[in-house]
C-alpha cells in the first residue's frame, strides 16, 4: 500500500513465494501440520525458507526496485549491499495483523476446517517473526516503522519518502 501511495512500481516477494519454494526444493507441509508445531520451530522454519528464497528474489529484481515482503530479511538485504538509507522495514503490531488478517478472505480460507487455535498460533508465529526482523533491521542501522493502524497510509508513505535517499547514503 505504501509503494502504491508513493506511485512507485512494486515487486512483491509474496507473489512468487510458492514458485520459489518449489525451485528451492522446499516441500511446504500442510498448514494444519505447520501451525501445530511449536511457535519457535515455526519461526525458525520461516527464517530458513526465506534464506533459501532470497537468491531467487534477487535474480528477479528489476533495477531499481521497490520490493516488499516478509522474505526480505535485513541481514540478507545488508549482505546484498543495500545501505540503510535505501531500505525501510514496516512491521505490524500483533493486534494490527490479527485484525486485518481476520478480515481477509484468503487468510480465513487458509485456516478453515482447522482447530480454532490455528489462527491464533499463526498470528503468534508472525508476531515473533516480526519482533526478530525488527530487531535485526535496527541492529544493522535500517529504519523500522511499526504499524498499529493509528497512522494513515499517506502519512506512512511520507515517512518512508522522508527516509529514502536516492543517492544510497
Amino acid at each position: 500500500m505504501v509503494a502504491a501511495a508513493l506511485g512507485w512500481p512494486l515487486h512483491s516477494c509474496d507473489d512468487a513465494f510458492d514458485r520459489h519454494m518449489e525451485v528451492a526444493g522446499f516441500s511446504v507441509m500442510p498448514v494444519g501440520e505447520r501451525l501445530a508445531q511449536p511457535i519457535a520451530v515455526q519461526v525458525e522454519k520461516v527464517f530458513r525458507m526465506y534464506r533459501a528464497e532470497f537468491p531467487l528474489i534477487l535474480d528477479e529484481l528489476p533495477d531499481p526496485a521497490v520490493v516488499e515482503g516478509a522474505a526480505l530479511l535485513p541481514s540478507l538485504v545488508s549482505a546484498a549491499g543495500v545501505p540503510p538509507s535505501c531500505a525501510v522495514w514496516i512491521v505490524p503490531t500483533e493486534a494490527f495483523q490479527r485484525h486485518h488478517y481476520g478480515q481477509r478472505g484468503w487468510a480465513l480460507d487458509l485456516v478453515a476446517g482447522l482447530p480454532p487455535t490455528a489462527f491464533d498460533r499463526w498470528m503468534r508465529r508472525d508476531a515473533q517473526f516480526a519482533v526478530r526482523v525488527a530487531a535485526e533491521a535496527r541492529s544493522l542501522g535500517y529504519r523500522v516503522i511499526t504499524v498499529d493502524g493509528t497512522v494513515a497510509i499517506a502519512e506512512l508513505a511520507a515517512d518512508v519518502l522522508a527516509h529514502h535517499s536516492p543517492q544510497g547514503g
